[in-house]
């Protein structure tokens, strides 16, 4: 058998959106980048993504009724990194609206949900969501991660 970092490097071959997951915790707006979302099902509207349960952000996010996916656009790896390391929004400079979840700017789609399920898998939780809301902000490339490195796709 091989190590765990030998593993995850070979995942790393399949190149994977990037998106930020965000809700609001005591009324800040928090979020943290995810590379494991996907569609469940057309209808109705489903969504899945899945949280570690070992991170500091695990319990803020496995317990929020209502978040946002945000996929990025290609020209958002900067906030892509700094929200892979900072929760707050506003540390990381993101601009954002929404009431209900925080819905990022300059994405190249937003997908606002209300939890439906959780699902432990493991050392994670797969978080499956309903799909109230969605929109397609932008019309440019999004942001792609692909062997531990952000880029643009083709």
């Amino acid at each position: 058998m091989t190590d765990s970092r030998t593993y995850r490097d070979a995942l790393g071959r399949y190149p994977t959106g990037v998106t930020i997951v965000t809700t609001f915790d005591e009324g800040k707006a928090i979020g943290m980048t995810v590379n494991s979302f996907a569609s469940v099902s057309l209808d109705p509207r489903l969504v899945l993504w899945s949280v570690e349960h070992g991170t500091e952000r695990y319990k803020r996010f496995v317990d929020a009724k209502d978040y946002a996916i945000n996929v990025l656009a290609a020209d958002q790896a900067g906030l892509a990194h700094a929200c892979a390391i900072e929760p707050d929004l506003r540390a990381c400079h993101a601009a954002w609206e929404g009431e209900t979840a925080p819905l990022i700017e300059g994405c190249v789609a937003r997908f606002l949900c209300r939890q439906n399920s959780v699902i432990t898998a493991g050392d994670h939780d797969i978080i499956i969501g309903d799909v109230v809301d969605f929109d397609t902000p932008r019309d440019v490339s999004a942001l792609v991660f692909y062997t531990s490195n952000y880029c643009e796709p083709g």
